[in-house]
């Protein structure tokens, strides 16, 4: 067996590839992931929106309650269900509507953000956003606000990312 190097097929893989990781390059560059590898990226999602959501509704509840959990155990499923959506949703919006995410500046994130909250609103029936419906806008815009603090620590942090950066 010979190993042609001019073989059309692996120049196109090896494209493929290249192209491939310079998109994930710029999604992590632009804050879109958090890690380069996907398992840690979902992980440390959902390490930050369980720390984040408790912050904000420990906030919340101390100065304007705007949500009401009924238990520990609604709050911990409505994290992992809003992490899950939010990474399907969040992917599916980079991979097909990049373009119209940059041109919004970042505004089609609040958006799922709030579809996703709403969802898992909807969803589990021990949570409540009080008084009027405007909460979940206020929810939201906090929980993204205190997000953007923790997932710039964790893409910053030499020590959570290990060399991810390959000369970033």
């Amino acid at each position: 067996m010979q190993n042609d190097s001019n073989d059309p097929n692996k120049k196109e893989d090896n494209k493929d590839k290249i192209i491939r990781k310079k998109k994930a390059i710029i999604g992590y560059q632009l804050g879109l992931i958090l890690h380069m590898n996907f398992g840690y990226h979902v992980l440390l999602l959902t390490i930050i929106n369980f720390l984040v959501g408790g912050i904000v509704v420990g906030l919340s509840l101390r100065f304007y309650p705007i949500i009401q959990f009924e238990s520990i155990e609604s709050f911990v499923v409505a994290m992992l269900l809003f992490t899950s959506i939010e990474v399907f949703i969040k992917g599916l919006m980079v991979r097909y509507l990049y373009r119209f995410v940059l041109m919004t500046f970042g505004l089609m994130f609040y958006l799922s953000n709030l579809l996703s909250f709403y969802l898992v609103d909807l969803s589990i029936s021990q949570i409540s956003f009080l008084y009027n419906g405007s909460n979940i806008f206020a929810f939201t815009f906090i929980f993204m606000m205190i997000r953007l603090l923790f997932t710039t620590y964790v893409r910053k942090s030499k020590w959570i990312q290990k060399g991810a950066s390959h000369g970033l």
